[in-house]
């Protein structure tokens, strides 16, 4: 990585929200833009790239900690100690919380829900355990208190979206430099809508000429087009609150599909299956079955359905899972220091999906 980061490429943009809006730095540098050479060659196309936002922080990649930047300066703002987070039993918000949380000395907090057990929701568990992490498990254990300060799920509103606005700034920069071409098309997970709105707003911002597809991974309702376009203008208020007159976007660039969210909510399709292997076995990139598999999935199906149209084209796959090895706290953790309405996910076999 390059280009160390002093303060969001969004207050030099618009230099009025410096010091109306809080930040705090916890992705220490851009990103790089890798180009995907070998799959190239695989699928006969020749600009497939990947956004590598798995390495965004030192302590924990994906796309939270660019959203957490201005949370946590907003809740150390208010003088808040303890931070609660809602997800499911495999969050990787909640993990993200619980590493953040402890860097920053604060208490972290995951109220849970289920979904389906997988290696990775065993794994984040753990973390969510070494962490220190305050269960409240199941979800309508939610605690009755003013102590907290509430970190939406995702951290999908108009303060955490504009970590991914601030992203499509970097991207432009990437491609003024010459590091990648002006991208044609840009695939990303959305599962609250805070990723994929953020783009969708910081594409236009940044006048990049962009297609966002937008791969859903969640339930249709919190995860759908209508969703991202009304955060997209929640967030356009906000910063215009500031004394700011960014017009309203038009989202004729953005497009929604549902068609790889398979059955449910971290179960994966076959095609996800093959996806993940596919960019493990031809780029060494690992993915997991909730997010990005599913997403690299519909990339993949997009290059097999156009091919002829888009062999030139310039396709960037944003990369939103963590890759930051905790194989070595896993490994320090005992399932059976968690609270015991949990003791299930690693008691039960692992489910089989025949693929």
């Amino acid at each position: 990585m390059s280009e160390t980061r002093s303060k969001p490429l969004l207050f030099e943009k618009y230099p009025d929200l410096e010091g109306k809006i809080p930040w705090m730095k916890l992705v220490p540098t851009q990103t790089p833009v890798k180009k995907l050479t070998k799959l190239e060659d695989k699928l006969g196309i020749n600009s497939l790239w990947v956004k590598c936002d798995d390495i965004t922080s030192p302590l924990y990649g994906g796309n939270k900690s660019r959203k957490m930047e201005f949370i946590y300066a907003d809740a150390l703002n208010q003088n808040y100690k303890k931070i609660l987070t809602a997800g499911t039993i495999g969050s990787n918000q909640c993990v993200a919380n619980a590493i953040f949380c402890d860097q920053l000395k604060l208490k972290p907090v995951a109220v849970m829900m289920d979904q389906p057990v997988s290696t990775f929701v065993r794994d984040n568990l753990l973390l969510d355990l070494y962490y220190k992490t305050e269960f409240y498990y199941p979800i309508n254990a939610i605690p009755k208190t003013d102590d907290f300060y509430y970190m939406v799920v995702g951290c999908s509103n108009p303060l955490g979206t504009l970590g991914y606005i601030d992203a499509a700034f970097e991207l432009k920069n990437q491609v003024d430099n010459g590091e990648i071409p002006e991208p044609d098309y840009i695939f990303v997970p959305t599962a609250s809508a805070g990723t994929a709105a953020g783009l969708t707003l910081g594409i236009k911002l940044a006048g990049l000429k962009t297609n966002i597809h937008a791969i859903q991974v969640s339930y249709s309702r919190d995860c759908n087009f209508r969703a991202i376009r009304r955060l997209s203008n929640r967030t356009i208020k906000y910063i215009n609150s500031f004394g700011n007159t960014i017009s309203d976007i038009t989202f004729e660039h953005l497009h929604y599909n549902e068609e790889y969210y398979g059955i449910d909510y971290g179960i994966p399709t076959p095609e996800c299956i093959e996806a993940i292997k596919i960019l493990k076995n031809g780029e060494d990139i690992i993915l997991e079955p909730t997010y990005s598999g599913k997403t690299f999935a519909a990339l993949l199906g997009f290059v097999h359905k156009n091919k002829p149209n888009i062999k030139n084209k310039t396709i960037i796959f944003w990369n939103t899972f963590n890759s930051r090895d905790f194989t070595d706290i896993i490994k320090q953790v005992d399932y059976h220091d968690l609270p015991k309405e949990l003791h299930w996910v690693f008691e039960e076999p692992l489910p089989d999906y025949r693929f």
